[in-house]
């Protein structure tokens, strides 16, 4: 619990357990997950006072397909509200074209349309397609960005909030390279080139 977090370069708060795992796995350190975008703000209160020297990352979901459908994007909103409280940063994640927009060949939904229920088949699709990429997760598992996708975003931003002395983050991907470069032999390694 709070020892891992003591321990960690940043304190990184997920909307959700999902969000916050893959957070996790990403940057190899502990995460916290609000479990509910209305729960963010409070979370990052008072691990702010346990912790008032770490920088705060704050990742929301995205809610785009909200924003058609109600005029609102509450994980986007929340996210901002708890990093606010706390001199935070907001991380949203960044999808591959296509997948979190909505199609601008058929018909705008807005929030009145869709409360009335008067959508089209394709208009209903399109959000279903929105609502499957919104957060961190989504990104990992369902995105063509995949997990690297995740490590690239949060790797960059949280290495540069990171304390100058402490050690940044790399991707794992890098990591792993520069491990089977120092299991070959010597002769070798001066051949190869990155």
């Amino acid at each position: 619990g709070l020892d891992a977090l003591a321990n960690a370069p940043a304190i990184v708060i997920g909307e959700g357990y999902a969000t916050a795992d893959t957070l996790s796995q990403a940057l190899g350190f502990a995460t916290v997950a609000a479990f509910d975008s209305g729960n963010l703000p409070n979370v990052a209160k008072l691990l702010h006072e346990k912790f008032p020297n770490k920088p705060f990352i704050i990742a929301g979901d995205n809610d785009r397909h909200q924003e058609l459908t109600e005029g609102r994007n509450p994980g986007k909103e929340k996210a901002v509200a708890a990093a606010k409280a706390v001199n935070g940063t907001v991380l949203l994640p960044i999808f591959a074209p296509g997948e979190q927009t909505y199609p601008t060949d058929i018909e705008p939904v807005t929030p009145t349309k869709a409360r009335s229920g008067d959508l089209s088949d394709a208009q209903k699709e399109a959000i279903a397609q929105m609502k499957m990429f919104t957060d961190f997760n989504d990104l990992a598992t369902k995105s063509a960005l995949g997990e690297v996708g995740v490590e690239r975003q949060v790797t960059n931003i949280v290495n540069s909030l990171v304390v100058r002395n402490q050690k940044p983050i790399k991707i794992k991907q890098q990591q792993e390279l520069v491990e089977k470069l120092e299991q070959q032999p010597v002769q070798r390694r001066k051949a190869m080139k990155i």
